[in-house]
C-alpha cells in the first residue's frame, strides 16, 4: 500500500502485542495429542488477544493443541486452548508460542485493554510527559517499566 508516493508496511498481526516478562509459578498445560496434562513453571514473555509466547523448560512440539490454564498478576487464563505455532529451544530452555484457538471474550477484551493502555503509556512517555503512570492503569499488574508508579501512586 503507498501513501503519499511511501510504501507502509501493512501490518500482518491482527492484535498488539504486549511485552510481559512476568513468572508464572504453575502453567497447567493439557494436550491429548501428547498424553499431557502437567503443572509446569514459566515466563510469560509477551501477551495479545491472540495469542502468547511462553519461556519453558518443556519443549511443546508445533502444531499441538495445548489447553492452558493459569494465573499472572491478576490475569486469569482459564480453559484457554491454542495451537503451537512456533518453538524456539536453547540449551533445555524453550520458547514456546501460542495462538489462541479459544478464549473467553472477556478475556480477549481485558487483553485488548491492557494493549490500548500499554500503547497509550507508549506514546506519552515519547511527548516527554512525567508521572504517567498509574496503579488504575489496565497494565499496570505487568508492566515493569522504569516509569511504573509506586502502589499508591506519585506523590506530589
Amino acid at each position: 500500500m503507498e501513501k503519499g508516493g511511501v510504501r507502509m508496511e501493512e501490518e500482518r498481526r491482527r492484535y498488539r502485542r504486549i511485552p510481559t516478562m512476568s513468572v508464572v509459578k504453575e502453567a497447567l498445560i493439557r494436550s491429548q495429542d501428547l498424553k499431557l496434562n502437567r503443572e509446569i513453571p514459566a515466563i510469560l514473555f509477551n501477551l495479545s488477544a491472540g495469542g502468547l509466547a511462553l519461556i519453558t523448560f518443556l519443549s511443546i512440539p508445533r502444531d499441538i493443541l495445548i489447553h492452558l490454564n493459569f494465573d499472572v498478576d491478576g490475569l486469569k487464563l482459564k480453559d484457554v486452548e491454542g495451537k503451537v505455532v512456533r518453538v524456539e529451544g536453547k540449551k533445555k530452555t524453550y520458547l514456546v508460542v501460542v495462538a489462541f484457538t479459544k478464549i473467553r471474550d472477556e478475556v480477549r477484551n481485558r487483553i485488548n485493554m491492557m494493549a490500548d493502555a500499554f500503547d497509550l503509556c507508549e506514546t506519552r512517555i515519547s511527548m516527554g510527559e512525567e508521572n504517567v503512570c498509574s496503579p488504575e492503569c489496565h497494565y499496570y499488574q505487568l508492566c515493569t517499566k522504569p516509569v511504573k508508579a509506586p502502589p499508591g501512586g506519585f506523590k506530589n
